[in-house]
């Protein structure tokens, strides 16, 4: 070109704009119009993050970007006065901003023990068009983005040139798209697409998690396209009322597409997170308000911070909706162990409207299984206050309950929020029949505690006024008659009622069979809200009486309720604590032979093997001792060691052979159940074996490698004990023809032929003179 023409004089004021001319002057050298980047669709999580990627071939776009990093590279190292003001260019700085977070939380989460290798990459989408007439936009592509693990350290590394040039290009383009960005201000779309960004639950998780100062609000999805960004411009003037959950933001546009492109690296590398940990808690916010938190989260979002890739609101933004999208956002409800510690220390400082408000602030953020939970620990606490002492306590109580019967709490939150709610945030049928349900069994409960506890009488007008039940009905499908129906209620009054045992007659330490029948009855008219207090009690109570908790597992696992065993497991219970006999719940189902609550429980973490505390209470022993084999096989497949002994100092194959039980010795057996372990007198299983009548378990016994020359504390062998028994004949002969040593002697001297001829067992004589003489 001629020294004085400027091809790129045009966009002069663009460059101005931010020191944009590294950018400019790649789209002119590489004849670009426009490059942008695009979603991709998700990977499932079941494929590892990739290593090594190919790039998918758009020859234009890939040049662009390494002439752009060439452009960075040029500029940066070489000469430090000369580079000086490039290095000040806002977008490198926030390039490197954007590396360094990236190569922090790769630091963090490697530390938490995810295996992400030597080197990781991860997937970025784009869109490039030539500026040749008649060029046409090119398919979506992809650029991988690599790391690597460095020096002694082996602190992961990135190049950064790499992110400087695609979010150099990217913003230009934005920039010099028509949306004036420049005099906009911004706003970031709450969730990962303009699906998620309509839809309640979304705005609910916001609450919990992300919301610190700046409300959401809806705008149009005219504004946003969630295809190439999760961020869009308000035009001059005011914003109309849309259906997208979204922030507004002070940031600049380089920031919000640094921001976009850690989304994409964050739901890549937790592809290889199993499970999040960290601890989970609610803790105090500004105006008396609350937030959720989990150190796991927290130590994300500083990473996000310390590199000053946004702030704190910025990082939860951006890591929150990746968090869930992937089912890694940890469960936070009212039962979570913080929130419960946290609740008992507020009522032992006599602070019962702080606690209701905490349990409160969880129910209206909460959905589906931890929304019901909440609730029900809310419920859980209205009867605990009712049944208090103390007057003021009590009233509080009634007031909180009133609230719940009179309202669905959630909608009532979403209701009072400053913001025009979505069409279709309405409560769905099944919510609707839900929250009948619990109210109506609250209601029933309170109606019990008026009746039956002196002095609340005086709730009664209030609770008829409300509409509450005075009794539920039972399903006709129970399998109760009346008659034990009624039994049934009146032990669920009793126990829903019972301030303590202390200052009370209550009897019911040893009545099982109510105990039993009021938890049928409530799992059985599926009587959930019901059901969780009854637990509840019990585990109230069970410093007192811990017997209590191995019932609850033991019902819960006999009704195959996993509801109840969830709600044992999610109080901090032992499943695997033991009966007033020290046998824990799946000694009990294993003695019974219950195949499909014995699944359940070790579904949920019994120990296969019982307590060494306990080893009367050997699970597998009970099965075997039962004849129950597919228990015993289910025990086995979970882990039961086949050779663990009970107190006698006994195996499961020796009372599988005493029992008589064939196929359940054949099962220890081909499970590695040895066969030398002796008892108590030295004899081993062939040795016991030789004198019991099934001549099937002892050639099992041989065939499976049993020694057929073993002697007991006596020295007596199997050839010797067999030969002292009726019947011996076709035991001698096969213990004889597998190689039973006849000239062995026990302890005094004798053979098993002086034994046969001290016994005068002729036919015993006649079959062991032969082999003697051999």
């Amino acid at each position: 070109m001629k020294p004085d023409e400027n091809k790129i004089k045009d966009d002069r004021e663009l460059m101005a704009h931010k020191q944009k001319e590294l950018d400019c002057f790649a789209f002119y050298l590489e004849k670009v119009e426009y490059f942008s980047m695009v979603s991709l669709p998700d990977r499932s999580a079941t494929i590892p993050s990739p290593r090594f990627m190919p790039h998918i071939e758009a020859p234009l776009a890939r040049q662009l970007i390494q002439t752009r990093t060439q452009l960075s590279n040029l500029t940066s190292n070489s000469n430090k006065n000369f580079n000086a003001a490039w290095d000040e260019m806002p977008i490198r700085q926030i390039a490197h901003n954007l590396a360094r977070t990236i190569e922090s939380t790769m630091d963090l989460i490697s530390g938490w023990g995810v295996e992400l290798g030597k080197t990781f990459e991860f997937r970025l989408g784009f869109e490039c068009r030539s500026a040749s007439p008649g060029s046409v936009t090119h398919s979506p592509g992809t650029y991988s983005i690599g790391l690597m693990r460095c020096g002694d350290a082996l602190r992961w590394k990135m190049e950064a040139s790499e992110m400087e040039a695609i979010l150099g290009l990217w913003t230009w383009s934005l920039h010099n798209s028509g949306d004036d960005y420049r005099f906009s201000n911004l706003f970031r779309l709450v969730g990962l697409s303009e699906e998620e960004a309509s839809k309640e639950e979304t705005y609910l998780y916001f609450h919990k998690w992300i919301f610190r100062q700046t409300e959401a609000r809806l705008v149009p999805s005219d504004r946003v396209d969630d295809s190439r960004r999760l961020f869009g411009f308000e035009p001059k003037g005011s914003l109309p009322l849309g259906d997208l959950l979204a922030v507004r933001t002070e940031n600049e546009v380089e920031t919000m597409a640094a921001q976009d492109i850690f989304i994409k690296f964050l739901k890549e590398v937790c592809l290889n997170v199993k499970e999040l940990g960290g601890e989970v808690d609610v803790v105090s916010g500004i105006q008396n308000s609350f937030l959720g938190s989990c150190t796991r989260i927290d130590e994300l979002v500083s990473c996000f911070e310390s590199h000053s890739l946004g702030s704190r609101e910025d990082a939860l933004l951006c890591i929150v909706p990746v968090l869930k999208n992937q089912k890694l956002l940890p469960d936070l409800a009212a039962d979570c162990i913080k929130v419960r510690a946290r609740r008992e220390k507020l009522i032992s400082q006599g602070k019962w409207q702080n606690a209701f408000a905490l349990l409160r602030w969880l129910c209206q953020r909460s959905e589906g299984s931890q929304f019901h939970r909440s609730v029900y620990e809310l419920g859980c606490l209205c009867r605990r206050a009712l049944l208090n002492n103390n007057e003021t306590i009590r009233k509080d109580g009634f007031a909180q309950l009133c609230k719940l019967l009179n309202s669905d709490i959630r909608e009532e939150f979403l209701q009072a929020r400053n913001i025009s709610l979505h069409s279709d945030w309405t409560m769905s049928q099944d919510r609707i029949e839900w929250w009948r349900s619990f109210s109506s069994q609250l209601g029933w409960t309170a109606w019990s505690i008026s009746t039956k506890v002196p002095g609340m009488s005086v709730m009664q007008p209030a609770l008829k006024s409300l509409n509450a039940r005075e009794s539920l009905p039972s399903l006709l499908s129970t399998s109760q008659d009346p008659e034990t129906t009624q039994t049934s209620i009146r032990a669920m009054q009793d126990w829903l009622t019972l301030r303590d045992l202390e200052n009370t007659e209550f009897r019911r330490l040893r009545e099982d069979e109510d105990d039993r029948l009021c938890f049928e009855w409530a799992v059985e008219n599926k009587y959930h809200g019901l059901l969780y207090s009854l637990l509840l009690k019990w585990v109230e109570l069970s410093d007192r009486i811990p017997a209590i908790i191995t019932v609850g597992y033991s019902l819960a696992a006999t009704k195959h309720s996993q509801l109840a065993m969830q709600i044992l497991l999610r109080q901090g219970t032992n499943i695997d604590s033991g009966d007033v006999e020290g046998c824990p719940a799946l000694f009990n189902q294993a003695a019974v032979g219950n195949v499909e609550g014995i699944v359940m429980l070790l579904d949920n973490g019994a120990d296969p093997n019982g307590s060494n505390e306990a080893p009367h209470a050997r699970p597998l022993i009970a099965a075997v001792y039962g004849g129950h084999v597919m228990a015993a096989a289910s025990l086995l497949q979970y882990g039961a060691n086949p050779n663990m002994m009970d107190q006698h100092g006994m195996t499961a194959l020796w009372w599988a052979m005493a029992s008589d039980h064939f196929d359940i010795v054949e099962l220890l057996l081909s499970s590695g159940a040895g066969t030398e372990a002796v008892g108590s007198d030295g004899s081993t299983a062939l040795i016991w074996a030789s004198t019991d009548k099934s001549l099937a378990i002892l050639e099992l016994l041989i065939k499976n490698g049993a020694n057929i020359n073993a002697q007991d504390t006596t020295g007596e062998t199997a050839l010797m004990r067999a030969v002292s028994r009726e019947f011996s004949v076709p035991v001698l002969r096969l213990l004889l023809d597998n190689g039973a040593d006849v000239h062995m002697k026990d302890h005094r001297g004798l053979t098993a032929l002086d034994m046969a001829k001290e016994a005068n067992f002729d036919d015993a004589i006649a079959i062991l003179k032969p082999s003697f003489r051999n």
